[in-house]
């Protein structure tokens, strides 16, 4: 079977959807096609899936078909990527090529959430070390989502085209449906996106539900693009709304997200220079609480309700020309945040929390990249510089009594009284290498230094909360002032084969984090005392420590006939302290995902293997539980009735088994049937049937 192996100067994997259903591993591109590609630095190896056929909810979920991808699960659309054992902040994701925002204290409204599935073009995510141009903070690997807006026409008459998709589970009574149109021509096109998810409490078996996770969010986006022989620029506006969604691995959950966007991207060239950019604008307002999705506190005095408003605005300019066998890349970046979050008691109209107060992280970037050859090399290296400037109004809560009132106003004022201005400067490296060292193998190498400044919650978090991005250990955290940004090093090093039917892409990494973030016992006795009286837990404390992460992953695939082929991916990596003998928090085990692959004209068929190991590797000072290996079996098809219909229908989980996660959070809602403080169940058998309308 041909493979369509073409130079990327990149390591990059990616997925690319569209409307229009293509069978796994189709034997050439198509336009209107879902692709999971894995990308060395030399090769692209596609390996592409049906839009209807990956019956995920959450984008987010898409990552674990990429080598060294995963997601720490928070609630049925509140997905946080992780990449090689870093998540979070430290992984960088942009939408159509702009910072993406949270506006959530704990990350309910995670990047990826932004994204529908159906709704999505690609997700492309940088493998190894991402170029300094592609982001201001990559320590933990990039990644982009791009959502499907169309293509330009290729002549001056108007076309008008589409896809609409609908799909359905049985395990949570779940729907999503998807509208994507278009008209366009070779200079003009105008695009108008919806979509549409809702469902109600996953099963784990025919009697056990998880509370919790119902959700329901709708998308709507509208473009229009122009374009001529040199320059094209495209204008976008759109909306995010999620209402009435569970996150049981938190202690509060979504009564709604609204969350707008508007921006543009441009590029135009002149003579030999090409010159590209964009300007971005996000707003996010964000109501949660403890009693509307679950069994509210006994006490009237704990009904908890907090409103969150963000926005940022960001910018790009960079320019590329021709020099030395190669481009030259010269560009400058910006993002500019602001958070707020105020924490409310509906029955004590008195109780109000200053959560954070108009807290504000501004990064500024000026970067260099080549890329070319040099001999049979081909490399890519560039340097940048950031500053990150952060700054918080002053906070403050009324309504407390007691010792809580005393405790809750000396935390306000010592914060207050702190120094809260605070820059970070620092300087980012990349080099990336690649060269064949026969006709079927390429060798890639890759060295790194990466910096990120330290999040709003981690700095400004003043009052132990459990605000701490998704972190859902169940444990309060307050935030440290003089923390210094994390600084890695690291060193990737692999290869890409590929030999008639067989290929192989492994990767092994070595990360070096000197300042890693992450919680501390709490020294502040006034934290620890009001900690302990709302958990019965003392408080921790963000703080600098030393770390380091190693690991392996690889995609691989061989064509047993001209009907028949295997695709599969393996990643492993292991995360621990430097300073200390323990273990990191919330990382992957050793996991596995194969593929048997059965494809004929309109027919497609799948069967597949997910193996989990156990992961005993646990954090000791987060008191993290240690995870059994599981194994499930999953079963996918589809029929192409016509070129513009196709149906497809699969099983998850086929045999029904009871597994846990480890990358799933601990249950805090209490109308469940998993106990809380126990780790959430994965999903019971889910079957699932989709249709997709092309024209």
């Amino acid at each position: 079977m041909k493979r369509d192996l073409r130079r990327s100067s990149t390591a990059v994997a990616t997925l690319l959807l569209t409307a229009l259903p293509i069978p796994l591993l189709a034997e050439h591109a198509d336009p209107e096609e879902i692709n999971v590609t894995g990308v060395q630095s030399t090769n692209k190896l596609p390996l592409e899936i049906e839009p209807a056929s990956i019956p995920v909810v959450d984008t987010s979920a898409l990552l674990k078909r990429v080598p060294g991808a995963n997601v720490n699960s928070n609630g049925p659309i509140t997905g946080i990527a992780q990449y090689r054992g870093l998540y979070g902040d430290r992984v960088s994701i942009h939408i159509d090529h702009a910072p993406t925002l949270t506006g959530g204290p704990n990350a309910m409204d995670a990047p990826l959430t932004y994204t529908p599935p159906l709704l999505l073009k690609s997700l492309k995510v940088d493998r190894g070390i991402a170029p300094v141009s592609a982001a201001q903070e990559s320590l933990g690997g990039h990644m982009t989502a791009t959502l499907d807006r169309g293509e330009f026409g290729s002549s001056d008459e108007f076309e008008f085209s589409g896809a609409l998709s609908s799909r359905f589970n049985d395990n949570s009574d779940g729907s999503s449906s998807a509208l994507k149109s278009t008209l366009t021509n070779q200079h003009h096109k105008l695009s108008a996106l919806y979509s549409h998810d809702e469902g109600n409490e996953t099963r784990i078996d025919s009697d056990d539900e998880i509370g919790g996770t119902q959700y329901r969010r709708g998308r709507y986006d509208i473009s229009y693009g122009w374009q001529n022989e040199s320059s094209r620029i495209e204008i976008y506006t759109g909306e995010l709304d999620t209402r009435d969604t569970g996150t049981p691995s938190l202690p509060m959950d979504i009564n709604y997200i609204d969350g707008d966007t508007v921006g543009t991207n441009v590029s135009t060239t002149i003579g030999e220079m090409v010159l590209s950019g964009h300007l971005s604008y996000n707003h996010v307002d964000h109501l949660m609480d403890n009693f509307s999705q679950r069994t509210a506190p006994a006490s009237l005095m704990s009904y908890r309700a907090n409103n969150a408003s963000a926005h940022n605005t960001a910018w790009s300019l960079q320019a590329r020309w021709p020099m030395a066998n190669g481009f030259l890349t010269v560009g400058s970046d910006g993002n500019e945040t602001v958070h707020t979050a105020t924490i409310t008691n509906p029955n004590n109209a008195m109780f109000e929390v200053a959560n954070f107060n108009d807290a504000e992280r501004d990064t500024y970037g000026i970067f260099t990249e080549w890329e070319g050859d040099i001999g049979e090399w081909h490399v890519q290296t560039g340097a940048r510089i950031n500053r990150v400037k952060m700054d918080s109004e002053s906070v403050g809560a009324s309504g407390m009594m007691g010792m809580m009132a005393m405790n809750a106003n000396m935390l306000a004022t010592a914060f207050n009284n702190g120094d809260l201005d605070e820059d970070f400067t620092y300087l980012d490296l990349a080099l990336n290498l690649s060269r064949p060292l026969n006709e079927t193998t390429t060798l890639n190498i890759g060295l790194g230094r990466k910096n990120r400044a330290p999040s709003y919650q981690e700095r400004y978090l003043w009052l132990p909360l459990a605000a701490t991005g998704g972190l859902a250990d169940g444990r309060n955290y307050i935030g440290n002032l003089d923390l210094d940004e994390e600084t890695a090093h690291e060193i990737t090093l692999g290869f890409d084969w590929q030999n008639g039917a067989a290929w192989v892409t492994p990767q092994v990494f070595y990360r070096r984090i000197d300042d890693y973030i992450q919680g501390v016992p709490s020294t502040n006795a006034t934290a620890n005392m009001l900690s302990t009286m709302m958990s019965g837990q003392a408080a921790l404390m963000f703080d600098n420590v030393d770390a380091k992460m190693y690991g392996a992953d690889m995609g691989y695939g061989y064509t047993l006939t001209e009907t028949l082929r295997l695709e599969g991916n393996l990643s492993y990596v292991r995360g621990k302290r430097r300073d200390e003998s323990d273990d990191l928090y919330r990382v992957a085990p050793l996991n596995n995902r194969l593929a048997l692959i059965y494809e004929q004209h309109a027919v497609m068929l799948s069967l597949e293997s997910v193996l989990y190991a156990k992961q005993n590797k646990v954090s000791d000072f987060n008191a993290e539980e240690k995870t059994s290996g599981y194994g499930i079996i999953n079963l996918a098809g589809s029929y192409r009735l016509t070129r513009q219909l196709t149906f497809s229908g699969g099983v998850e989980n086929l045999f029904d088994n009871r597994y846990q996660d480890h990358l799933a959070g601990y249950n805090r809602n209490a109308d469940s049937d998993i106990a809380v403080g126990d780790r959430l169940t994965g999903p019971g058998r889910n079957i699932y049937l989709a249709a997709t309308l092309h024209w």
